[in-house]
């Protein structure tokens, strides 16, 4: 009815004109919003393509490393459109980087660590496929990305903080292997090259018997700070005195001998030997060095009381 009253009205034909005006209003209005956004879309691709060109090699980038290029949402239609073209891959969940380049998993362990908010330490160097391992700060979990297969293992702080740094995983490794297991041989080939300085920057996160042990395995033998001839104490640089005296006296050279006699006493030397079990050629050979060295120490002491 009301449509029929409209046609019989003399007013119809300025309804009508009105009505067409508002659709090709909100046509045009339409078509500016869409060509818009194509040109929105535009600048936010080639903004993204800028930042990923000046990205160095192997890089990986999330969408909010590029939240300057445009909104959220272009952002991830713009990525999208580039994985789906084959300009850009995905490396893990919300991480990618440029197609055809090799992506290390210390890359892609800080990647995950920069979206996660949590502190990782090193990934070990390795090829890809490897399992490798990764201290966290947060959730143990496994992440297969960029070819490797990362295992973010939970530890404490001052494990996380050590394998922040290369000679810091490496007192993680000897820490790791336990104060049974590990052996002098281990620490000295661990830390052969290393300062005193480096040992002590690490001193408040490693165990206090793992300081002690790298002080120990570092320290000079006691052969080296005696002057003795010989390497008496190659197998053990934490040999007691009187093994070491005991071997010195086993070979029975004479300067030798005397090293040890200026630095630890004759008295001292002499209980030791009478404890040790030596042919009798030797406890010959020995006496007689000791009697001499004796006269020898005593001769300069008599002269100045004269």
């Amino acid at each position: 009815m009301l449509f029929l009253a409209l046609i019989e009205s003399s007013d119809w034909p300025c309804v009508a004109e009105q009505g067409w005006l508002r659709t090709k209003r909100m046509t045009g209005r339409f078509e500016k919003f869409r060509k818009t956004c194509i040109i929105s879309d535009m600048r936010t691709s080639e903004a993204i393509r800028q930042a990923i060109a000046a990205k160095p090699d192997g890089a990986v980038f999330s969408a909010a490393d590029l939240r300057l290029a445009g909104t959220r949402a272009a952002i991830d239609q713009a990525l999208l459109r580039m994985m789906r073209a084959g300009v850009i891959v995905r490396v893990a969940r919300g991480l990618y980087a440029l197609a055809g380049q090799s992506v290390d998993a210390q890359t892609v362990a800080r990647a995950v660590a920069q979206k996660t908010g949590e502190r990782v330490g090193l990934a070990p160097n390795a090829k890809p496929k490897d399992e490798l391992v990764v201290p966290t700060s947060g959730v143990s979990r496994t992440v297969k990305a960029g070819g490797h297969t990362l295992q973010f293992r939970r530890m404490s702080q001052r494990k996380v903080q050590l394998a922040s740094s290369a000679k810091g995983r490496v007192l993680l490794t000897l820490w790791n292997r336990g104060v049974v297991d590990l052996t002098t041989t281990e620490i000295k080939q661990a830390t052969v090259d290393w300062l005193q300085s480096d040992i002590d920057t690490f001193a408040g996160l490693i165990p206090a018997w793992l300081y002690v042990a790298i002080q120990q395995s570092n320290a000079p033998r006691k052969s080296v700070k005696l002057g003795l001839s010989g390497a008496y104490d190659w197998s053990n640089p934490n040999m007691r005195d009187d093994v070491l005296i005991g071997k010195v006296l086993e070979k029975h050279k004479f300067e030798d001998v005397a090293r040890l006699c200026c630095y630890y006493g004759v008295p001292k030397v002499k209980r030791v030997f009478k404890r040790c079990e030596f042919g009798q050629m030797t406890r010959a050979c020995v006496t007689r060095m000791l009697g001499n060295i004796s006269k020898g120490l005593r001769a300069p002491k008599e002269q100045a009381s004269a």
